[in-house]
């Protein structure tokens, strides 16, 4: 029996893929059966297991492809002329191949594919960079949840012990009754605002699973931290100063290397679509024979003559795509520049606001931890202990939502400069 019970355990243990596919430094949540992962590891999953990410990844091969056919040379033509009844008598058949020669254009459209496929590539590093940006806002958001929860929970604690006061109050005290009832009341709302808080927790959690979009994978991913209150993001940062950061928004900036990819193939593509004026040549050759049975050989020649249609069009189709990428391309640096000097003047607002919501929180819970002695000690009724607590609630909430504008401004920042964090590239 003991056998036998190993045995399925050993079966159970190395029959689960979900529990082996995990990383090794991930810490699992026995509890809930989630698999709590840092935000670099989250990001990692992304790249390497997301749906999306990998549809645009397809698009590297079609590109590729696409330089092969631009490259390639056009098919010979079978052609025959066989002569039958008196006509044969004095004419020859044929039977040969036609090859067209296609006259400088190969080349062009061989470089201006090549400049597709810079595009593309540039196009799925951007689309990878965008990813790791909605990862980490789903993470947070998910932070923030969870805090709010996690505020919510240690209220709960304070009104619990508020309702025990209340109820060791002497019966024959003013107000007892009141108070007694207060305080029960305050705690079976709070009940109710706790399980609001942990249905927020559990959206944010299958928001931050969605943004993950891993096939096949019934894990449910939850964030590392418990709370934005174990670990202060990003608030010891030191940004570079303006100018530092637009030299880094246009050397890193992966839709302002597909601007200027765009600008290259469309100039390319006039090339393209100008060189459709030169004439293709045709070459043939083949056996010849007579009725009599003589034998031979022919050869011929021609050209594709654009007289009738000379692609007028086309070359100025291919101009004007090319002013429309110059435009684009200037358009996107001159909004670069404005939204990065928006966008650094949030983020240290918020940083400052931050900063100042740490210190008054400090002194709100001094407050609150001396009004629930004095209650205790019978010197100030639940009424006044109410208000101190409520204020320092609010003051909780406040802080959470500087906390998003905080990491939220950020996020845009690192939009804007083309960095999934400054400390990668930037050395401050």
């Amino acid at each position: 029996m003991k056998n036998f019970l190993l045995t399925i355990l050993f079966i159970l243990l190395f029959s689960c893929p979900s529990v082996f596919a995990i990383d090794g430094s991930e810490v699992v949540d026995t509890d809930s059966g989630r698999f709590k992962i840092s935000l670099e590891q989250a990001m990692n999953l992304a790249l390497d297991g997301n749906i999306e990410l990998k549809e645009q990844r397809k698009n590297l091969g079609i590109s590729k492809n696409n330089i092969k056919r631009a490259n390639a040379l056009r098919n010979p033509q079978f052609q025959s002329n066989l002569l039958m009844g008196q006509i044969a008598k004095g004419n020859s058949s044929q039977v040969g191949l036609m090859l067209p020669v296609e006259i400088t254009k190969r080349g062009a459209r061989k470089k201006a594919a090549e400049a597709g496929l810079t595009y593309t590539e540039n196009k799925i590093k951007d689309y990878e960079f965008k990813l790791k940006l909605r990862v980490r806002t789903s993470y947070f958001n998910l932070l923030l949840a969870k805090s709010d929860l996690r505020i919510l929970e240690d209220r709960k604690e304070l009104l619990e012990d508020l309702l025990k006061i209340a109820e060791n109050r002497p019966k024959n005290s003013p107000n007892y009754e009141v108070e007694l009832l207060q305080a029960d009341m305050r705690l079976k709302k709070q009940l109710i605002r706790i399980n609001r808080a942990k249905a927020n927790v559990r959206t944010a959690q299958y928001t931050f699973n969605k943004v993950l979009n891993l096939e096949n994978n019934l894990t449910l991913y939850d964030a590392q931290e418990d709370s934005v209150f174990e670990k202060a993001f990003f608030t010891q940062l030191a940004l570079p100063d303006y100018n530092e950061l637009e030299s880094i928004a246009f050397k890193n900036r992966y839709d302002i290397k597909m601007a200027e990819a765009k600008v290259i193939k469309a100039k390319k593509d006039i090339i393209v679509a100008t060189k459709q004026k030169i004439p293709d040549l045709y070459v043939s050759g083949g056996y010849a024979f007579a009725h009599d049975g003589t034998p031979g050989a022919y050869v011929g020649a021609g050209f594709d003559i654009p007289a009738l249609y000379n692609y007028a069009p086309e070359v100025k189709n291919a101009k004007l795509e090319y002013e429309k990428a110059q435009l684009e391309y200037n358009s996107i640096i001159n909004i670069t520049k404005n939204v990065i000097h928006t966008n650094y003047d949030k983020f240290v607002i918020a940083q400052e606001n931050v900063e100042h919501y740490h210190s008054i929180l400090e002194e709100s819970a001094r407050i609150l931890e001396l009004s629930k002695a004095k209650y205790q000690q019978g010197s100030t009724n639940l009424t006044n202990l109410i208000i101190v607590e409520h204020s320092h609630q609010e003051l909780l909430n406040e802080f959470l939502s500087a906390m998003g504008v905080y990491y939220n401004s950020y996020i845009a920042l690192l939009q804007e400069v083309g960095l999934d964090n400054f400390t990668i590239d930037v050395d401050l």
